[in-house]
């Protein structure tokens, strides 16, 4: 979702020879929608590799790839390992999305995103947190680009691909009807109690885990369903009365398209979603997510968030970025 808009930017600018190394295959639905048909390579295996495997998987791609700039995409092992291995290589690295910050030091992600950050010659942040954390931290403001949100850009190309797609009668439900709660890829156990007490409240769709393997037995009112293709997943988003997230994923989309969100942990590293858009951090108090849950739901209708954009939120990051790369290479 950040990648696949960029790198058709790069392909479109026809300044750059844009080769993509993923974790695992591009979704069809994606790569049509951005008319990606150049190489995409994918690193071998069907399971998570480990931070030795990554980097000698990563090595070997690089090595024969030749590139001129490598740019990190995510907060997982490949993408600490791209940044190490091209680092390594004397290679200068670019990283998407940087600066985000949870404020938990130990959460993997977290430790993912700091050291790819310290590793990057240059930054491209999606909001105005990413600046004043790298800032603090001591890097030259000279470094920083203020690309804005790559992922805005996909939902702007799924959503005008989709249209008025109606996805929430494939599960029985009417939008602004269900709640839609994404548990994370490790579902907590004690998720259960709370989708028990959420169901009082209105209807649940609840979506497995891409790993799958979740063992919810969902009570009345609760449906667990498997992934829908993206734009499908993206228009369930739209028309919910609700996002509840485990892993703060979709929080920026929900402040886009004004859905309120409720986050099931203490920190988000999205801030400006907080700040001036629809979500609020509510933890894994089951109480105060019913009491916000109906909250959301008695509202009246002229009550209810009025998310703002964030700056640069306008589904043309990819673009930008794409621009800044051509001018530095002009520049030098």
């Amino acid at each position: 979702m950040l990648l696949a808009p960029f790198f058709s930017a790069l392909s479109s600018a026809g300044k750059f020879l844009p080769l993509a190394i993923l974790g695992e295959p591009l979704h069809p639905e994606i790569a049509e929608c951005f008319g990606l048909s150049d190489p995409l390579l994918c690193s071998p295996g069907n399971r998570p590799l480990s931070l030795s495997e990554s980097i000698a998987s990563m090595e070997k791609r690089l090595l024969g790839a030749e590139p001129d700039l490598v740019v990190v995409f995510g907060s997982d092992t490949s993408a600490l390992a791209a940044a190490l291995v091209a680092a390594q290589l004397g290679l200068p690295v670019a990283a998407a999305d940087a600066g985000l910050r949870s404020g938990e030091p130990q959460e993997q992600a977290e430790m993912n995103r700091r050291l790819i950050d310290t590793i990057a010659d240059m930054h491209f942040v999606s909001e105005h947190s990413g600046l004043y954390n790298l800032v603090n931290e001591g890097l030259d403001e000279e470094r920083l680009l203020f690309a804005g949100n790559l992922a805005i850009d996909s939902l702007a190309a799924l959503m005008e691909r989709s249209g008025a797609l109606s996805v929430a009668g494939r599960y029985g439900s009417e939008p602004k009807k269900y709640a839609l709660l994404l548990p994370g890829s490790q579902p907590d156990p004690a998720l259960d109690p709370i989708i028990s007490q959420l169901a009082s409240v209105l209807s649940v769709i609840v979506l497995q885990p891409e790993d799958g393997g979740w063992k919810l037995e969902p009570p009345d009112g609760v449906q667990l369903i498997e992934r829908p293709e993206p734009s499908a997943l993206l228009a369930l988003l739209r028309d919910s009365a609700m996002l509840l997230t485990a892993s703060g994923e979709f929080q920026a989309e929900a402040t886009v398209m004004n859905v309120p969100c409720l986050t099931l942990r203490e920190r988000s590293e999205r801030p400006s979603t907080l700040e001036i858009g629809t979500n609020t951090l509510v933890g894994m108090d089951t109480e105060a997510i019913v009491h916000q849950a109906r909250h959301i739901q008695n509202a009246p209708a002229n009550e209810r968030s009025r998310s703002k954009i964030p700056e640069k939120w306008d589904g043309a990051a990819a673009g930008r970025m794409a621009e800044m790369l051509t001018h530095l290479i002009a520049d030098n």
